[in-house]
């Protein structure tokens, strides 16, 4: 089998969960033998992996076109700087959505596959584009929804009209969660029938389980609290620091991390200084796949207090490397990492107690992390990748020659 898959973000050009999450799948895919044809924006590439029990082939292709005059060699360097007020997104996105639809539809239309897969409003426009154009059938993937992003008042914004008029034509699609299936179905009234729920999953190679959760915090060091994500709204990083200056009140030795950038970095740093955690935190701006690993490493717990979170990846790679997590209670990493920590998003003393119990409680500490660990470790992208199989196969039944359908 064939698949077209539609990606805007893919390492090593990524912003956060959605380009790992693709990267993460397009490799499950390919574990379950599926080819695939990755179609990416104008100029980008796409990392190489040379690893065992991988069947399925990989091409990819970039749209045709080139960058703006003027605009940045790398346009992910606004976010890897974490200067604030800056989006990854930044300049004419319409305009870049649009540009992307044109070609992959022009790609769909001489290229050989069974199906397409589109990740995200991004790439929904261009999925329906390579519908029209090929006559396949379209999967789209939605990892976070518009109503997810703004807060529940989406309004005028272009990507709420886009995932509105998309969705109702895909011919299946796929939720990273449970919540996110509620969602589709009762905000933007797509069919149930049609919605089929696939987590993510997480990948951790050269790990071994570490059978007592993470490692104690130690006299030596002081115990640090980590946050890793987009620093927006949706992602509660005032909920974060203002948990912090809590327990720092009672713990003066505790320090804590923000990793990522976004629209709310100037903010949540003029927070911090109000608070009077200069000195006990530390923001690292966007942090690469390297930085983020010394970071898992030297973390005693790490918090993801999202207000809307669909699904959570940083919450897997935290628990699958054995450090307690502690999530937002509505979070949908919750559906299958039940052994987190969770508190109530706003309540600030439930976040409090519970970071302070965690540093302060070993055998609690090492049962939650021991606990999320083994829950993370049975959750793979090849296991992924083999649930969106099945999906693709509900869409194209097999044909007698084994062949693959021609594009018209």
């Amino acid at each position: 089998m064939r698949v077209l898959m539609l990606g805007w973000e893919y390492p090593p050009r990524v912003a956060g969960g959605l380009g790992a999450a693709c990267e993460g799948l397009v490799r499950g895919l390919r574990e379950n033998g599926v080819d695939v044809i990755l179609v990416l924006p104008p100029g980008a590439r796409a990392l190489k992996h040379r690893r065992r029990g991988v069947v399925g082939s990989l091409e990819v292709v970039p749209v045709p076109g080139r960058r703006p005059r003027g605009q940045s060699p790398d346009p992910y360097a606004p976010f890897r700087s974490g200067r604030g007020g800056e989006s990854l997104y930044a300049g004419d996105l319409a305009g870049a959505v649009r540009r992307y639809a044109l070609g992959a539809e022009r790609i769909a239309g001489r290229r050989r596959f069974d199906l397409i897969h589109a990740h995200d409003w991004l790439t929904f426009p261009a999925g329906i584009a390579a519908k029209q154009a090929s006559g396949r059938p379209l999967v789209a993937h939605v990892h976070a929804t518009e109503l997810d992003r703004s807060g529940g008042l989406p309004a005028a914004s272009a990507a709420f009209g886009i995932e509105r008029r998309a969705l109702p034509l895909a011919d299946r699609v796929v939720a990273v969660s449970g919540y996110t299936a509620g969602v589709l179905r009762e905000r933007y009234g797509v069919c149930a029938d049609r919605v089929r729920v696939v987590h993510n999953g997480v990948d951790a190679p050269g790990l071994s389980p570490r059978g007592g959760g993470a490692a104690p915090s130690s006299r030596r060091r002081a115990p640090v609290v980590l946050f890793v994500g987009r620093v927006t709204g949706q992602k509660g990083p005032e909920q974060f620091v203002r948990a912090a200056a809590l327990v720092a009140s009672e713990r003066p030795d505790v320090r804590f991390v923000v990793a990522g950038a976004g629209d709310r970095l100037d903010a949540v740093r003029a927070e911090a200084a109000a608070l009077r955690l200069a000195g006990r935190i530390r923001f690292t701006g966007f942090a690469a796949r390297a930085a983020l690993e010394r970071l898992y490493t030297r973390a005693d717990v790490v918090v993801m207090p999202s207000r809307s979170e669909p699904f959570g990846l940083v919450a897997l790679e935290a628990a699958v490397r054995g450090k307690p997590v502690i999530v937002s209670r509505s979070a949908g990493v919750t559906e299958v990492l039940r052994r987190a920590l969770r508190f109530d998003f706003g309540d600030l003393e439930e976040l409090a107690g519970k970071i302070l119990a965690i540093l302060e409680l070993p055998r609690l500490r090492d049962a939650a992390a021991a606990g999320a660990e083994a829950e993370a470790r049975g959750l793979s992208w090849r296991a992924a990748g083999a649930r969106c199989a099945a999906i693709y196969r509900e869409l194209t039944p097999a044909k007698p020659s084994g062949g693959t359908i021609a594009a018209r």
